[in-house]
């Protein structure tokens, strides 16, 4: 009697693995046309990255809507499922520790990781390297002359490329803090309706801007006060910068 009702219970275990793996393979037949990147993420010191965020931005078509991305666990993992085929350049972020996102072309420069996705390769496996860190500009934005705070546009231009920037209303607020491409020089512009355009070190003359070098790391302070005025810039655009080179 034990042995039959052991069989039996051994039995159902086959049936349900092999119902488990054709469930497996029935999904993966009817999604062939997706595929998925997957990886880890490490820091320099090759420690795993927990909590960065990782982007799969399409190379070979238009984005629209939110780019593909996961997070990473305890063990610097993650998985991009349900992708279209195609080529993706994967790239990642993690704000909250100064490490900028490196799927924009202004911070990344064009150093991203990329993977291809076909109906023969549909799994993609990359191993990403997190760092080095941004510079930080932080600091206060107001009205120069009644002290209110104001939420400005910022451009943000590498020097040495100036088709290569980042331009947008929504990386501003009165108290900021922008995240700068490390070792590279950064031209910055602030500007708002009603108020002259303001460039970095401080000055409302254009021929007389600089561009500011920061190191990893490196963090300075900037209390930046508009002057009332005409301005020639226009309103604020909507989050814009140089796309992604394919």
């Amino acid at each position: 009697m034990r042995r039959a009702a052991l069989a039996s219970l051994l039995l159902a275990a086959v049936v349900l693995g092999f119902c488990a793996r054709v469930g497996t393979r029935t999904f993966a037949a009817a999604d062939e046309n997706s595929g998925v990147i997957e990886g880890t993420v490490r820091y320099e010191t090759g420690h795993p990255t927990y909590g960065a965020t990782v982007h799969a931005s399409p190379m070979d078509r238009p984005m629209t809507g939110i780019i593909p991305h996961a997070a990473t666990d305890e063990t610097g993992h993650f998985a991009i499922p349900q992708l279209q085929l195609g080529k993706y350049a994967v790239a990642v972020e993690k704000l909250d520790a100064d490490y900028p996102d490196m799927s924009k072309q202004f911070y990344s420069d064009g150093k991203f990781e990329t993977v291809f996705l076909s109906a023969r390769h549909a799994a993609g496996d990359v191993t990403l390297r997190i760092g080095p860190k941004a510079g930080v500009l932080m600091g206060t934005v107001a009205d120069a002359v009644a002290g209110s705070p104001l939420r400005a546009c910022v451009e943000l231009i590498r020097a040495s490329e100036p088709n290569n920037f980042l331009s947008s209303s929504g990386l501003i607020k009165p108290n900021y803090r922008l995240l700068i491409p490390p070792n590279a020089g950064v031209l910055v512009k602030m500007w708002l309706d009603g108020y002259k355009p303001w460039y970095f070190p401080g000055t409302v003359d254009k021929s007389e801007s600089r561009p500011v070098h920061l190191k990893p790391g490196e963090v300075v302070t900037l209390d930046i006060r508009l002057q009332p005025g005409k301005n020639a810039e226009g309103s604020c655009p909507m989050p814009f910068g140089t796309p992604i080179k394919r």
